[in-house]
């Protein structure tokens, strides 16, 4: 996106765009992470966010500051080749592994809606994603601009038909954990979309930026607030892999296959982002890749596919946890590189 500006809304749009995935907007991160804590789960919600929005906009502006988009670069401060380098595979091998959880969620929504088999379901999904990767960066912010208002009204509106409609039976609640579940939540979210930010940077001036970003976060709370809602007076429902296809399904079979949908949709965004920030990684520091380009995506899409077929559930609840205590590390560093860089810009 070199030369060319973007607006406020359609940042805003992108940056919720790069957090809203199978995870997000089917309830089960949101039932994992905070609706299991009860009244608890509320605050960590709102850090959570919080810290999203405060971290997306650090991001932005350092890019801005610096002149760099790299994610090695932009995470460690200091021009420490080997340290650089292992934040860069890390971050490939983190890409990769939710585009791997996001193909199996695919695959168990093809299988849980339409009956197909999980594993069919999944490498199609991984073909499109593939396909969409070709497109750009372009491609990725259009897509997003388009589906982020759908699941924003339609989400919001299946949340409150079912708080109106559906016997409320809570499911029990936690009280400890709810600090770490919020920090580990927004580590992992933030550091997967720091690669697919940067690029934005640039392409906002300093007002426009800080605007978008907090448009972003409002619409990330104005989806995840009914949900969060819907699933603490619906225990059950919560208890499953995808809990707001349950919710839909019960108000009315048909509104659960335009859900369905929509969740797909949620799906294709969040990995289309993530392989295409990890293919555009892979491209740096790999001639062969940048030689046999098409071939290599569809090498790449073909190993996530072979990983997603662990499953949904199993992916999910490994890969987050496990990836979100190292980001935390990360996100630390880059913290200290922002106000250094600030320092030296005042000076």
């Amino acid at each position: 996106m070199k030369g060319k500006k973007i607006g406020s809304l359609r940042l805003g749009l992108t940056f919720a765009g790069c957090f809203l995935g199978a995870g997000y907007v089917s309830g089960r991160e949101m039932w994992q992470f905070f609706g299991r804590f009860g009244g608890w789960g509320w605050l960590g919600l709102c850090l959570a966010l919080g810290s999203l929005g405060l971290l997306g906009a650090m991001t932005l502006l350092l890019v801005r500051r610096t002149g760099e988009q790299s994610l090695s670069a932009l995470v460690i401060p200091w021009p420490v080749p080997w340290l650089r380098g292992s934040v860069s595979v890390f971050s490939v091998v983190f890409l990769f592994g939710i585009d791997s959880i996001m193909t199996a969620g695919a695959g168990a929504l093809c299988s849980q809606s339409l009956g197909f088999s999980a594993a069919a379901g999944s490498l199609g999904f991984s073909l499109l994603v593939a396909l969409l990767t070709l497109t750009g960066l372009e491609g990725m912010v259009s897509a997003f601009s388009l589906t982020v208002p759908v699941l924003t009204v339609c989400t919001i509106a299946i949340s409150v038909l079912a708080a109106e409609l559906l016997p409320a039976a809570p499911g029990a609640a936690e009280g400890r954990g709810w600090f770490f579940a919020a920090l580990t939540f927004a580590a992992y979210n933030m550091f997967s979309s720091v690669a697919i930010l940067a690029p934005l940077g640039e392409a906002a001036e300093p007002r426009q930026l800080r605007r978008g970003v907090a448009l972003g976060t409002a619409l990330l709370l104005l989806i995840a607030g009914p949900i969060l809602f819907v699933l603490s007076r619906n225990g059950a429902a919560a208890a499953r892999e995808l809990p707001m296809l349950e919710i839909a399904v019960r108000l009315w079979e048909p509104l659960g296959y335009v859900f369905a949908l929509l969740l797909l949709l949620a799906m294709l965004g969040t990995a289309f982002s993530c392989f295409l920030a990890g293919f555009r990684k892979a491209e740096e520091v790999s001639a062969l890749v940048r030689r046999y380009r098409s071939g290599a995506v569809f090498l790449l899409s073909g190993l996530v596919w072979c990983a997603s077929l662990l499953g949904f559930g199993t992916l999910i609840d490994v890969i987050y946890p496990l990836f979100g205590g190292c980001s935390v590390i990360f996100l630390g560093c880059m913290v200290y590189h922002y106000f250094r860089a600030s320092g030296k810009k005042q000076r």
